[in-house]
């Protein structure tokens, strides 16, 4: 069911809008022609359900579309009741019950996807926790065995960082993890996957860029980490990267994660505030330090 809710809110609006429209239209029918005896009205709700997944504001007009046709189908059957008044009353009731039932649903689909919002971003920097990280990871490798492109993924690791929290304050350094966070979605594409894997790591998924177009990338961000690092004039925060681009995927996510985690350390290893790139599986390749000026410099082959 929580699916089927989900592709329902995902419905073109004009689809929506007309499957809401003729399903009050098959309801009414079905009340007036079934007579005064069967009560239908508790159908509307699937209709106001469904629109109302969408907008709240369109769900308030099909509950007053709904009340308005059981409203008409109870004057035109003929039903005498004991003071002219009485139908309108029920059709206000019935009202005021489908408003509430669309109000309730607006309410708990919004606190719904905040909390799927939630359970999948880091709270303090809004980036990708390691669960979305891996869910939007394994459907881009997917792609990327299936078209044949490459794909890289970059490891970023915040040298000097334990020293923000003890000079300058947990608050300081939970801004400055805001801030890469920031300049890391400035320097990168909309489809780029940013995520935090805890402290001051992080992870950069480049799904369609390989060796020939990384280099450019990741001047861009190592710019613009620089910039913004410059600004800690107390303390020299840098960072070390390793990225590798996969020309051919490995069977595991893990393995990606693994083989770029290593570059990054053999980085830090020798002398931090650097990135370094490599291509897997290719033999030939080796792993080049990538300058913000853009002059790789080889390195031996890990």
């Amino acid at each position: 069911m929580r699916i089927g809710m989900h592709h329902l809110a995902r419905l073109p609006r004009w689809l929506n809008l007309g499957i809401t429209l003729a399903l009050v239209g098959i309801i009414g029918y079905t009340d007036y022609i079934t007579g005064v005896e069967l009560s239908f009205s508790v159908f509307f709700l699937v209709p106001i359900s469904l629109i109302t997944l969408q907008d709240r504001g369109s769900g308030y007009v099909i509950a007053l579309l709904s009340a308005a046709v059981w409203l008409v189908n109870d004057l035109i059957s003929g039903t005498v009741y004991t003071h002219p008044l009485i139908p309108y009353w029920n059709a206000t009731v019935r009202l005021i019950y489908f408003l509430l039932h669309a109000t309730l649903l607006s309410i708990l689909t919004t606190m719904l996807r905040h909390e799927r919002s939630l359970a999948r971003q880091d709270p303090l920097t809004t980036a990708a926790n390691w669960r979305h990280f891996e869910e939007t990871a394994e459907l881009e490798l997917q792609r990327a065995r299936q078209s044949g492109q490459p794909i890289t993924l970059a490891y970023l690791d915040l040298d000097n960082f334990k020293q923000v929290n003890d000079t300058l304050g947990h608050a300081v350094g939970d801004e400055l993890l805001q801030n890469v966070v920031r300049t890391l979605r400035r320097a990168t594409r909309q489809q780029d996957v940013i995520a935090r894997l805890g402290g001051d790591e992080f992870a950069l998924l480049l799904p369609g860029i390989g060796s020939d177009g990384i280099q450019p990338v990741l001047q861009r961000v190592c710019r613009s980490l620089h910039g913004m690092f410059a600004a800690l004039k107390t303390v020299a925060v840098t960072a070390s990267i390793g990225a590798v681009t996969f020309t051919r995927i490995p069977p595991t996510l893990e393995e990606m994660v693994q083989e770029a985690d290593n570059l990054m350390y053999t980085v830090k290893s020798s002398g931090k505030n650097q990135c370094r790139h490599s291509v897997w599986p290719d033999p030939a390749a080796r792993a080049s330090a990538i300058p913000p000026d853009g002059a790789a410099a080889d390195h031996p082959k890990l």
